[in-house]
């Protein structure tokens, strides 16, 4: 749905139904979470008190304080039975125990994403040329000739999201004519972030763009002397004029998108994730856009728990969202797989900010602190968790003050509550949120923006976005997220390297050494913290009897390996509920076969996941760049593209950096 109308939907093909269609769609998934199947019974093994599997002759890391290494774990049925020494598992050894010799290597918890869009960017993985850890421009300029070579009419390149150019040999973006000599007469759109776009010539003549073409909403068109659009669409107040282009491309069909999600499962598995949290966004109106992953969840066809929040489409009617969504969903509705919890990470579009960091924070308008105020009471009173976007300290004082005045009226520090992003969160907005019982849910965007950053807020500033010695010796909860798959790369490992050594993927050193965390500690960023954000904490997070048995066996050893090396990390075998759904090498057998890509000329069939196109010594490169280097980009970035923009009354102007280029 688009914010500027309140009506045309965007980045999905359904529009915002009527209130009658709203609730026969969500009786309608009601029924369908109803009707899923519940798991079979336990297998013979557990019932006898033995175990199904045993893993042996591993370094099993389980962040359980009462037992922090093993080398054996036993599982029976979807829980884990047993860890210690061999020795000490040995009468769980069954004649019908399957063992699994982890060679040495390390065992870890299953990850967790606490901040990602799984659901919406699960529908379009498959058809998406992801530049995420690609070492240079020249190779990703090269994939994208290749993949135009095979994308059939009417069906356009998408690079999106999760890239920067601090990552390329080269230090720069693409320009326009590089993209319309590798992309042809294939129509092709390449996103940055929620910074721009670019649209190929073909492409524009498939959007029929001219120069009388409007400027979308919260952004503007790039334009020659004779106004006529070149390609360039940039995003000055709104991530909508990106993403209003995006939705005019074609998306693949209803089946399609269910086997693309099962792709994208599949691609997190390797990794070694086996949880995470869905944000919702901007579009994904329930319960029409959770369809897809509603009939993967009640054909027990999910390999990633996922707990998901509901986030506002109206501006304006935000609280009618939640009271239609409220009649009829219920907290907590669902599996252990596919489970709601809570509201957000957008609850206002009032209350939001931008997701740039290179320009000024959006002026909420007067209204927000109402329209706020009235759906938190709602949610709260509900008794439902609330989540919301807060990426400057500007944003939060304000939403902080509105959390303070419901907290007057209905009590909201048992809730789980929490601000997403805050990069740029003070110490006294710290000591609001901890009073008021709040927690955060942060990302690893300044992996990926982190020279913007400094540029616009200078390195003092950065060294704390955010400041993670300081939220520790508060003891506020906090769980890291990837915010994948535009904002960032959807991979995990990418953050895990960046909370170790503070570098962005270009190799710029920002953070503080106060604000950096050992090996464990960012493990348990992304694993332990994120179950107790959704409240499954004595479910899953550590390697502990009772416990879920989701955990991976990595292919390196996390805990020696170069720092420049973790975000390459992956998993040879990934557990999810006792159940292998991932498995590479030796134990390639453990695992169902991997879903054949169809049709066969989607992308993902032709590259292969994060980072694997990358050599060993860019890793090496970037840990040794010159962080000088790093914000002379961003500030030739900004002084380079600012593009010349034809008014409608014919006088050109150039967009300067106070209108947020970046």
């Amino acid at each position: 749905m688009c914010i500027a109308c309140a009506e045309t939907s965007f980045g999905f093909v359904a529009r915002q139904p009527s209130r009658r269609r709203f609730l026969a769609g969500a009786a309608g998934a009601a029924a369908l979470y109803a009707a899923a199947r519940t798991l079979g019974p336990m297998p013979a093994a557990a019932q006898s008190g033995k175990a199904d599997l045993i893993i042996e002759n591993a370094t099993i890391v389980t962040l359980d304080p009462t037992m922090p290494r093993a080398e054996a774990i036993a599982i029976a049925g979807d829980r884990i039975v047993g860890v210690g020494t061999r020795r000490d598992l040995e009468a769980l050894r069954g004649p019908s125990t399957r063992i699994v010799d982890a060679g040495g290597r390390t065992v870890i918890p299953g990850l967790n994403d606490a901040h990602t869009h799984f659901i919406r960017g699960g529908l379009t993985y498959s058809q998406e040329l992801r530049w995420d850890g690609v070492p240079s421009l020249a190779l990703a300029l090269s994939m994208l000739k290749e993949q135009a070579a095979r994308t059939p009419a009417p069906h356009w390149v998408q690079v999106m999201g999760g890239w920067t150019p601090h990552q390329f040999r080269e230090k720069r973006l693409p320009t326009l004519d590089e993209i319309n000599a590798a992309a042809g007469d294939v129509p092709c759109f390449v996103m940055h972030l929620y910074d721009r776009a670019f649209v190929n010539k073909a492409g524009l003549r498939a959007l029929g763009w001219s120069r009388d073409t409007p400027e979308p909403f919260g952004g503007v068109i790039a334009r020659d002397g004779n106004g006529t659009p070149t390609g360039l669409v940039i995003a000055t107040t709104s991530l909508v004029s990106l993403l209003s282009v995006f939705a005019k491309v074609p998306k693949l069909s209803a089946d399609e998108q269910i086997a693309s999600t099962r792709h994208m499962m599949r691609e997190l598995n390797r990794l070694g994730l086996t949880s995470l949290i869905d944000a919702g966004g901007g579009g994904q109106n329930y319960p029409e856009h959770y369809q897809a992953i509603a009939r993967l969840a009640a054909d027990k066809a999910l390999t990633v728990r996922i707990g998901y929040t509901l986030m506002a489409q109206r501006p304006g009617r935000e609280i009618d969202d939640y009271r239609g969504w409220l009649a009829s969903a219920k907290l907590h509705q669902g599996d252990d797989y596919f489970r709601l919890c809570g509201a957000g990470e957008y609850v206002v579009w009032a209350a939001g900010d931008n997701t740039n960091f290179a320009k000024d924070p959006v002026t909420q308008p007067p209204i927000m602190e109402e329209k706020l105020t009235e759906v938190l009471t709602f949610v709260a009173q509900n008794g439902w968790p609330f989540r919301m976007h807060a990426s400057f300290d500007y944003t939060a004082q304000r939403i902080l003050g509105v959390v303070e005045k419901v907290h007057q009226q209905v009590p909201v520090d048992k809730l789980r509550w929490g601000l997403e992003h805050c990069e740029g969160m003070t110490t006294r907005s710290l000591e609001r949120l901890r009073a008021l019982g709040g927690s955060l849910g942060l990302q690893n965007r300044m992996s990926l923006d982190g020279e913007a950053y400094v540029e616009k807020w200078g390195r003092e500033a950065a060294e704390d976005a955010p400041a993670f010695g300081r939220i520790r010796e508060m003891g506020i909860p906090f769980a890291l997220g990837t915010d994948g798959n535009r904002a960032a790369s959807h991979n995990p490992w990418v953050g895990i390297q960046w909370l170790v050594g503070g570098r962005t993927v270009g190799g710029l050193r920002h953070a503080a050494e106060r604000n950096l965390m050992s090996r464990e500690e960012a493990l348990r960023a992304y694993t332990a913290n994120g179950a107790w954000m959704s409240g499954e904490e004595d479910k899953k997070g550590t390697l502990s009897v009772g416990k879920w048995a989701d955990l991976a066996i990595l292919a390196d050893d996390y805990f020696s390996v170069p720092e420049e090396r973790i975000a390459q990390m992956s998993a040879v075998l990934t557990m999810v509920g006792g159940r292998v759904v991932y498995g590479a090498g030796p134990y390639a057998s453990l695992a169902p076969p991997a879903l054949a890509v169809a049709p066969d000329w989607l992308p993902i069939g032709h590259y292969a996941g994060y980072g694997r196109q990358a050599s060993h010594d860019a890793g090496r490169r970037h840990a040794t760049a010159d962080a000088d280097d790093g914000r002379a980009l961003a500030a030739a970035m900004i002084a380079e593209a600012m593009p010349t923009v034809l008014g409608a009354d014919g006088r050109s102007w150039t967009l300067g950096c106070g209108c947020g280029l970046l």
